[in-house]
């Protein structure tokens, strides 16, 4: 048994783990390879249970913050403690209802391609929060369209890496085919299982960082990595020329 909606899967995981299932655990299959058990409550962690990358991201966030693709909102509800005027974007609706109910006041289920609002200081994109963005194509449209989100001396703060093949991505286990389009890795895709339904492939973003460097300069934005971790990731921060 499948689900129509390629993200379905995480947004019933969520709705599960937040009515009370502490044990709901979602797979990720991807084209790379892998094959991963996540435990829900991951999306749900304290800062202390932040990491690393998290913590040097969230340290360089100022003024007012636009958190996109703000999932359960864990970082929207840290930077509202720490007294940020803090907007949350989410596409899935399942997830932004979590949200407001978790306490994060202004939050909106949109694509960021739609949402439409006063220029921000910061626009915080974490968790690969690229990944939405799905090919570098997505990627260039994005940073050409968000500047109308951005004041002037506004910055973008991400967080990435490169998509790590771990091997043959056919899992005899899941009746999964993926589509072998011969592109940049890290253009990868996705499909999620949750209590063995499984949702159709979607495309998921990770770029390296001399990848997202060209793509930055080619759409007029400087970027400049503040965060390497031992296993590829990495936090850029990308800005715009000044005038």
């Amino acid at each position: 048994m499948t689900y129509s909606d390629p993200r379905k899967p995480h947004a019933r995981a969520l709705q599960d783990y937040f009515a009370g299932d502490k044990d709901a655990t979602i797979i990720l299959h991807s084209s790379a390879g892998e094959h991963e058990e996540i435990r829900v409550g991951v999306f749900f962690r304290e800062p202390d249970g932040f990491f690393a990358f998290e913590l040097a991201a969230l340290e360089l966030c100022r003024g007012r913050v636009l958190d996109v693709g703000a999932g359960t909102g864990v970082h929207s509800l840290y930077l509202q403690e720490m007294g940020h005027e803090v907007c949350a974007v989410e596409l899935l609706p399942e997830a932004a209802e979590i949200m407001r109910a978790r306490g994060v006041r202004n939050v909106h289920a949109k694509d960021i391609l739609d949402f439409t609002a006063e220029p921000f200081d910061t626009i915080l994109m974490m968790m690969n929060g690229i990944g939405i963005l799905g090919t570098l194509d997505g990627l260039d449209r994005f940073l050409r369209d968000v500047p109308r989100l951005l004041k002037p001396d506004g910055q973008i703060i991400l967080d990435s890496g490169p998509a790590n093949v771990t091997g043959d991505s056919d899992n005899p286990a899941v009746a999964i085919t993926f589509p072998d389009d011969g592109g940049y890795p890290g253009e990868a895709w996705i499909a999620l299982e949750y209590r063995g339904q499984i949702g159709p492939p979607f495309r998921e973003l990770y770029a390296d960082p001399d990848t997202l460097i060209e793509h930055a300069a080619a759409t007029g934005w400087n970027c400049e990595i503040v965060f390497h971790d031992d296993l590829g990731g990495y936090v850029a921060r990308l800005t715009l020329p000044s005038l």
